[in-house]
């Protein structure tokens, strides 16, 4: 047998790919379907002119050419009534070869639009004709659900509600017949009793008559051939064939009639009658648009007959002689020779069967690179089947198909179920690579339904039996990310060992490869989160320059020397070493900066260069002008990224939503720059400029100036009571001009501005009048956290028993939103216990100290832990 390389990746190719978009609709049903509402139509030139457009899938010209008219004032009530048709039509077929949203949103503005004809003109007769159109919808929706059955036929599930739908929309169709046939009777005892006239209404009652024999066979087809539904199903549909195909030889639907009619005899099995009525019908001449669905219906009867020599010859030289053949004549050649490959192995004829394999799997590549669409599909799922087979065997790819199966209904456990089961199968047979892959199957299907307790569990028992696949180190990181997020739901101790663990326990066990580093950087963001700056800083530090998590390692690293500098600098330890280290190593990081063509670590640097200017502005004495050139660099920068990308915008088609959320990114760092300049001129000495530049801000516009006020004098900077007041002072001067004119402002920027003044007073060591605002704003935003603890704090700064009761109310109620035993809990619950104490509720303090250390021995921390040793001392006294 020809042997080929085993595929990875096995739910990839479950028949979920095959979904309602319009992507996997065969092209020939997509033409058939725009053209249901014309192939009985006699010489009308509006209604070829509109069947042309939907044909070429102009359906915007269309569209936009109803809209128009029907815009006119003085259009005469038949010519509103004929392209608000057209229009309800134009956007039923579009909706045919649109895809997903777009195809929704079509098919209800198609129905919206009957909606508001029916309701705008209620005296029209023509209305029967326009509700029909729903029922032409609904037919449209079953169809595709046809299709997708012809693709996957053991989806049970999706075999019912298709059969249940078809029947539906053959009952709405046969309603709207009905009415249709007594509007065209009374219309011919009526003059001018229709506004669309009687031809129009004549060809669409066909159309309609064509479309429920046409529904009722696709119905027979879903039925097996002992079931009597199917009979009658067929005997229906071709109670409506015969007298269209009886009509004139004009006409296109009489020609489509009567090939529907040799379609009922293969779907009822009859297939000497099928041949023998398509040789009758040859010796008509039928018209050259019947030429190919004939030849495909010939080669359907030959693949059912097993004929797959002739099927696929016959394919062959009509390619040849056609110069290429349809999508659906491709997919029928592969079927052919995968009949003809199953008779060589059968035959045991190796080389036969390795030289059909390859014309097998040239022809299905040729079909998905010229013609990608339902019957490419189709023919790459017969081949992953044959794939299956040959790889797996009849057992186990049988058991694989129910696995898919569950799957592609949505049944997940089910589907984890058959996935292991399946998984034994294979290591039963010794097949280590597939019970592999099976189990890594089942487990990520439990993963992605956030099992993430069994999902971590299974990915750890299949590192243990099978180590030495290749994808173990992928299945042991898949375990600790699981972990990592049981974590993440409940952070308990219990949960980050054994997150920290299973990390760990991957390094060791992997120490060479992608995955070893991808777990240092997870155990470094884990590390960080617990402000374990330095361990963090380490495992940041060894991700290599060729590996994906770079760029954000990059910015860990510098967030951790900030932090560490912070840190110290609160603890009153020396800093300098530390803060050399991290202007050597952040410099080196920006090198190139900002002359880098990848924007994605342009974006990083740009970061990094805002962390590093801020380690300048700490320094001792501050790197004013250092700082300052830096982020001239990063507001320049900024500025050309950002006009570059409005310009792309107008000149492309990109994600609009893309290019927003990128502009918005620049617009913060570039707010955040000019904070730290203005903080940075004002340190040098130079008021002057740093009025400038705010004065500049003033005129370039109110949300501007504020965005970047916002924050200015109260920035996480070690700066002197000298440069932060003289911060305060210009952040107040602006932003009493803005309050000058407080009544044109909205209620964003009014939010703004007394934020803005808040932190001025504050800055400027007026607590009281800083208070006040924060109060306000606090009115406004009850639940708002940052203002809470910002009350709170500037309260217990009151120090009057009355405002350290009203802290402690607060700070009690920033503890309701933080998790018990976490830090942020922990250094709320210690200004609780301060507060208390402070406001001479010392036996509420005492209580709540002796609690919170019996509870929480390790109090988070050293820092923490020594200012509850300070307050215990002081409860004591």
């Amino acid at each position: 047998m020809h042997h080929r390389q085993k595929q990875s990746g096995i739910t990839s190719e479950s028949p979920r790919g095959l979904t309602a978009s319009p992507r996997w609709l065969p092209p020939s049903l997509v033409m058939l379907l725009i053209t249901f509402c014309n192939v009985g139509f006699a010489e009308d030139h509006t209604t070829a002119y509109f069947e042309g457009l939907r044909q070429r899938h102009l359906f915007g010209i269309a569209e936009g050419y109803c809209l128009n008219r029907l815009a006119q004032p003085r259009l005469s009530e038949s010519d509103r009534a004929r392209y608000s048709l057209e229009l309800v039509r134009t956007l039923s077929a579009h909706a045919m070869v649109a895809e997903d949203a777009e195809q929704t949103e079509l098919w209800k503005r198609s129905n919206n639009a009957i909606t508001q004809i029916l309701k705008a003109h209620p005296n029209w007769t023509d209305a029967p004709i326009f509700n029909a159109e729903r029922s032409r919808t609904s037919a449209q929706k079953a169809d595709i659900l046809y299709w997708q059955v012809k693709a996957v036929p053991h989806n049970e599930a999706l075999k019912q509600k298709t059969i249940s739908d078809l029947t539906n929309a053959a009952s709405e169709l046969t309603q709207s017949e009905k009415q249709l046939n007594q509007l065209l009777k009374r219309s011919g005892t009526h003059k001018d009793f229709t506004l669309l006239g009687t031809a129009l209404l004549r060809d669409s009652l066909m159309d309609f008559q064509l479309l429920i024999a046409q529904t009722k066979m696709k119905l027979a087809d879903l039925y097996d051939h002992q079931v009597k539904q199917k009979t009658v199903n067929l005997d229906a549909a071709k109670k409506w064939l015969t007298p269209l195909s009886q009509r004139a030889s004009t006409l296109q639907i009489t020609w489509m009639s009567r090939l529907a009619l040799i379609q009922c005899k293969r779907i009822a099995g009859d297939l000497g009658a099928a041949v023998r009525a398509i040789q009758r019908l040859i010796k008509e001449k039928p018209p050259a648009y019947l030429k190919e669905p004939l030849f495909v219906e010939s080669m359907r009867i030959l693949l059912a007959e097993n004929k797959a020599q002739l099927a696929a010859t016959q394919i062959i030289n009509y390619r040849q002689e056609n110069n290429g053949t349809s999508s659906e004549l491709g997919y029928l050649e592969i079927e052919a020779l995968i009949q003809l490959r199953k008779i060589a192995l059968d035959k045991k004829q190796e080389a036969l069967e390795a030289e059909i394999w390859q014309q097998i799997e040239t022809r299905t590549q040729h079909l998905w690179t010229s013609q990608p669409g339902y019957w490419a599909q189709r023919a790459r799922m017969l081949v992953d089947q044959q794939q299956q087979l040959d790889q797996y065997g009849s057992s186990i790819s049988q058991s694989l198909k129910q696995a898919q199966l569950f799957y592609s209904q949505g049944k997940t456990e089910e589907a984890i179920d058959a996935y292991n089961e399946t998984a034994k199968q294979a290591a039963e047979q010794g097949n280590t690579d597939l019970a592999f892959e099976l189990g890594f199957t089942s487990a990520s299907l439990q993963l992605k339904d956030k099992q993430y307790k069994k999902a971590a569990a299974h990915f750890q028992s299949l590192v243990q039996r099978y180590d030495s696949v290749p994808k173990a180190a992928d299945a042991s990181l898949l375990a600790a990310w699981c972990l990592g997020q049981l974590y993440t739901q409940s952070r308990t101790k219990s949960r980050r060992l054994a997150y920290t663990a299973a990390l760990e326990a991957h390094r060791k066990r992997f120490p060479s490869g992608t995955s070893f580093y991808e777990a240092g950087w997870m155990l470094a963001r884990l590390e960080e989160s617990r402000l374990q700056y330095s361990k963090a800083l380490i495992l940041y530090s060894e991700v290599p320059e060729n590996h994906p998590r770079l760029l954000d390692a990059q910015l860990g690293i510098a967030r951790c020397y900030e932090n560490i500098l912070l840190r110290l600098s609160s603890l009153n330890k020396p800093t300098q070493a530390w803060r050399q280290e991290a202007i050597d190593v952040l410099e080196k990081m920006l090198a190139h900066f900002p002359n880098e063509s990848n924007q994605a670590k342009l974006q990083i640097q740009a970061d990094i260069a805002l962390q590093l200017t801020r380690i300048y502005l700490n320094d001792t004495p501050p790197l004013y002008r250092k700082a300052n050139r830096l982020l001239e660099l990063i507001v320049y920068t900024s500025s050309n990224i950002v006009a570059q990308l409005k310009r792309n915008n107008e000149q492309s088609d990109s994600s609009v939503s893309q290019t927003t959320r990128e502009i918005q990114h620049w617009n913060r760092i570039s707010n955040q720059a000019l904070r730290l300049q203005i903080i940075a001129l004002a340190g040098q000495g130079n008021p002057s400029e740093a009025r400038s530049l705010v004065e500049n801000l003033e005129t370039a516009g109110t949300d501007e100036l504020l965005s970047v006020l916002n924050g200015v004098s109260q920035i996480n900077l070690e700066l002197t009571p000298q440069v932060r007041r003289e911060l305060g002072l210009l952040q107040l001067k602006s932003a009493e001009k803005l309050a000058s004119r407080r009544d044109e402002l909205k209620p964003q920027q009014i939010r703004q501005l007394d934020l803005c003044l808040a932190e001025a007073y504050l800055a400027i060591d007026q607590p009281i009048r800083a208070l006040e605002y924060y109060q306000a704003l606090l009115k406004q935003s009850p639940n708002d956290r940052s203002l809470i603890k910002q009350v709170a704090l500037l309260l217990e700064k009151c120090g009057t028993k009355e405002c350290l009761r009203q802290a402690r109310q607060k700070w009690r109620q920033i503890e309701q939103t933080e998790k018990a035993g976490s830090l942020p809990w922990l250094e709320t619950r210690l200004h609780i216990i301060q507060t208390s104490f402070k406001s001479g509720d010392e036996a509420e303090a005492k209580k709540l100290l002796g609690v919170t250390m019996l509870l929480y021995p390790e109090l988070g921390n050293a820092e923490l832990q020594s200012r509850y040793r300070e307050m215990e001392a002081i409860i004591k006294k």
